[in-house]
């Protein structure tokens, strides 16, 4: 078998250094044009590729990034990560990703591989390592873009999706609808977005005048694996409306409400959260407070890479969900009148 050969090979075959033949494989100015073109020649008769890890020798960069992700099967993850993945293929940036169910050992050995691959930044999504460990760990590993934690420390820039104003929204939408029995199903304590969107809920409620009733609270730690039990306790509470953390939830809660013998809207309002695309496609289609998903993943990768460039980056950017209606929400006004 012939033997590959290595960019030092090509460095003794050329009669310059290893790092002549990294400038002129990346296209830097500092190499005469003369030996530019000897340079070339030989990589071409060669049809020399140079492995990364030589690249990175030379160059000290990977042009890789690692990207942690809590589950890649849902969704609201899967369209953030193709927004960030394409820009930073447009930027020649290369992706490692690893998902890690929301376990905090294993974030923390992810992150540990990912500094022993020498990336060049990391995007860390909703990450459940506490803050104290956050704050000691972003300075060895900077630059890193945190999605929904707002941490203000040197390394880190933040996106972070606002679950208070999308909680207050959207019971908001639902009691302008003459609701006031409002049911809640808030996803699990781990994620501080649950607990903002409970808070947010709780101010409409106050603000509209409307007793908050603890039983209508449900907190939901299993994945929506108990959601169709929730469903259940909220119709026989006679709620009229039921608020979910997510759309994936809220599916869950139209098929409870269709074994129950339930029309939506007709008899109960439903209302989601994140505007997957699955959401326009369900039967009712899905009223639900939407994020701008891909593009958010555009301004995660954008981020970054101002940070990689040492160029002036937003520390914090707060995205709005905005409501979408669908046919799952319906006023009261209209089942009064309807015969």
């Amino acid at each position: 078998m012939k033997k590959k050969l290595t960019i030092n090979d090509i460095a003794k075959l050329a009669g310059v250094s290893r790092q002549t033949i990294s400038r002129v494989m990346n296209n830097k100015p500092e190499v005469n044009e003369k030996t530019r073109k000897q340079v070339l020649r030989i990589i071409e008769k060669h049809g020399f590729q140079p492995s990364p890890q030589a690249i990175s020798m030379v160059t000290r960069k990977t042009n890789i990034i690692a990207v942690l992700l809590p589950d890649v099967a849902n969704p609201f993850f899967a369209e953030i990560v193709r927004g960030i993945e394409r820009t930073l293929r447009a930027n020649k940036l290369n992706v490692f990703l690893m998902t890690t169910e929301e376990d905090v050992e294993l974030e923390n050995k992810f992150i540990q591989l990912a500094q022993n691959y020498n990336v060049d930044g990391m995007i860390l999504c909703s990450p459940r390592i506490d803050e104290v460990n956050l704050r000691k760990l972003i300075p060895r590993i900077a630059p890193v873009v945190l999605l929904n934690r707002d941490l203000e420390v040197n390394g880190a820039a933040c996106i972070v999706v606002d679950a208070h104003y999308g909680g207050y929204m959207a019971a908001k939408y639902l009691i302008e609808k003459g609701h006031s029995k409002i049911g809640i199903i808030v996803g699990p304590s781990r994620a501080c977005s649950n607990v903002q969107r409970l808070e947010g809920y709780k101010k409409a409620l106050k603000d509209f005048g409307i007793s908050l009733e603890e039983e209508l609270i449900m907190q939901e730690e299993a994945d929506h694996e108990e959601v169709h039990k929730f469903t259940e306790q909220l119709v026989k509470k006679n709620v009229t409306a039921i608020t979910t953390y997510n759309d994936i939830a809220a599916a869950h809660v139209i098929q409870a409400c269709t074994d129950l013998n339930l029309k939506v809207p007709e008899d109960i309002s439903v209302i989601g959260f994140d505007g997957i695309v699955l959401s326009q496609f369900m039967n009712p289609t899905l009223t639900t407070m939407s994020i701008p998903l891909f593009e958010m993943g555009q301004t995660i990768a954008n981020t970054l890479i101002k940070m990689m460039k040492n160029e002036s980056f937003e520390r914090l950017t707060t995205v709005y969900p905005i409501l979408k209606e669908g046919n799952s929400a319906k006023s009261l006004v209209s089942l009064d009148t309807h015969p």
